[in-house]
């Protein structure tokens, strides 16, 4: 390593521009730290993405906050940011056991809410407080369960069971059977037991102006620069400094390093110091989500509706999300990407006519978050035994190496609420081991008599 100047060397380089990217930067500015962003993409957000498609502002990727929220919600009061409510459905369509049913919405929660919120009260009851997953009761035992192993315990009808496979696809972006009973509990617990508070957290609400207002209000709080287009290849502690290197070849010298990319991705990075056999292990087993979102202008205008089938499915739901001249869009989830290409029109418009026989699809669009090379998951999801074998470690830095976002959160992992929850407490955390290191100089350095 050559000769290093001061001037050249930041506290802090965080890698990526998502929400808990750019929550750590703010927090580490706020208490006097010199920090430098690197992004591998051409914009910040993230995850969270909000274009114009089909004729209106769409959100391509995560989408819902509420009240209950504690993070996100200080966030938009911080900021002086409203919010758009999503149409209440009127109608609902459902398959169960292969075949198509029709009724009202109320007819569709009395096949569940009997049965779900029997489910959500043992939530409730394992963790008596949402944010301190690690103190829940029987924590290790419970975490060893697949979601479908604990439902699969519950006396239910063929009905409610088609119900919840496909209310959990949607949860989990992903195959049920594949995720830990304690990712849902963690939401769960949130609603205290009701699957109507439930719902209403986890996609009714949506920020107006889209998530892009949130993202662009706290960048303007972050004086660093970002460098856009910046895909980082390695990280490597020399000497006591971290250097971080492009794919461009581009070289950065840093005190600390706060890794914020998604874990299906940490594996492009390479950690040249080395990391933990457990977080190395994480890395590899990887997470469950690997769905897809799916946007659709529908010719005409429909009465707002909700749709459901089970996991097995191209969609597990899709409902009505306003008209755009004359014709109704609609967003759709599918727990496996493979199956459907949001751009695919006529695909998707396969995948709707099973409840909606007659509807003609215009255009449809989304973004493979699950090929995405900067994402390659949704929202991530955990599978059994990974919280309690692998995230506290995943939290603990090594080399002057953090890793951060929302997979590592307390409450809402999964959720920007999580991202922003871990980007300030990692942020905090980065300074305190700063002051450490300060003080260990400084009493290095003390003259003796």
């Amino acid at each position: 390593m050559g000769e290093i100047f001061s001037k050249d060397i930041y506290d802090a380089i965080i890698i990526g521009a998502g929400f808990a990217g750019l929550a750590a930067a703010r927090e580490l500015e706020m208490l006097g730290r010199r920090v430098l962003i690197l992004e591998a993409r051409d914009r910040a957000g993230g995850r969270t993405w909000t274009d114009s498609r089909l004729g209106c502002d769409l959100e391509l990727g995560g989408t819902y906050v509420h009240w209950y929220q504690p993070h996100v919600w200080s966030e938009l009061t911080r900021y002086n940011l409203e919010l758009d409510e999503a149409p209440a459905p009127e109608k609902a369509f459902w398959i169960t056991d292969g075949k198509l049913k029709m009724g009202t919405v109320e007819e569709l929660g009395s096949i569940l809410i009997e049965s779900y919120e029997c489910i959500m009260k043992e939530a409730v009851e394992c963790f008596l407080n949402p944010f301190d997953p690690f103190g829940a009761r029987n924590i290790k035992e419970i975490d060893s369960l697949s979601v479908t192993d604990f439902i699969e315990r519950i006396n239910l009808t063929k009905e409610q069971r088609d119900l919840i496979n496909s209310s959990l696809g949607i949860n989990f972006s992903g195959p049920p059977e594949e995720g830990a009973v304690t990712q849902m509990f963690r939401w769960w617990a949130f609603s205290q037991g009701s699957r109507a508070i439930f719902t209403d957290t986890v996609g009714r609400f949506k920020i107006k102006g889209g998530t892009k207002a949130l993202v662009e209000a706290l960048a303007s709080d972050v004086k660093a620069d970002i460098k856009y287009s910046s895909d980082v290849s390695s990280v490597e502690n020399i000497d006591g400094l971290v250097a971080v290197q492009t794919i461009d070849g581009e070289l950065f010298y840093t005190k600390t390093a706060v890794v914020t990319v998604p874990l299906s991705v940490l594996d492009r990075i390479n950690f040249k110091s080395g990391l933990s056999k457990l977080k190395q292990a994480f890395i590899e087993e990887k997470q469950v989500s690997r769905g897809v979102k799916v946007w659709a202008r529908i010719k005409g205008e429909l009465d707002p509706f909700v749709t459901y089938a089970p996991a097995d499915y191209p969609l597990q739901s899709v409902h009505f999300e306003g008209a755009v001249d004359g014709d109704t869009i609609v967003v759709g989830f599918g727990s496996d990407a493979g199956r459907l290409d949001p751009a695919d029109c006529d695909a998707v418009e396969r995948a709707i006519r099973l409840w909606l026989p007659e509807v003609e699809i215009v255009e449809a669009t989304g973004h493979d978050w699950t090929n995405d090379k900067f994402s390659m998951e949704t929202w991530p999801m955990l599978k059994p035994s990974q919280l309690t074998t692998y995230i506290e470690e995943m939290r603990r830095p090594e080399n002057g190496i953090f890793l951060a976002g929302t997979t590592y959160a307390n409450g809402w992992a999964g959720f920007i609420d999580g991202a922003i929850e871990n980007g300030v407490g990692t942020g905090r955390n980065v300074h305190e081991y700063l002051q450490s290191k300060d003080s260990c100089l400084v009493i290095q350095r003390r003259p003796t008599c």
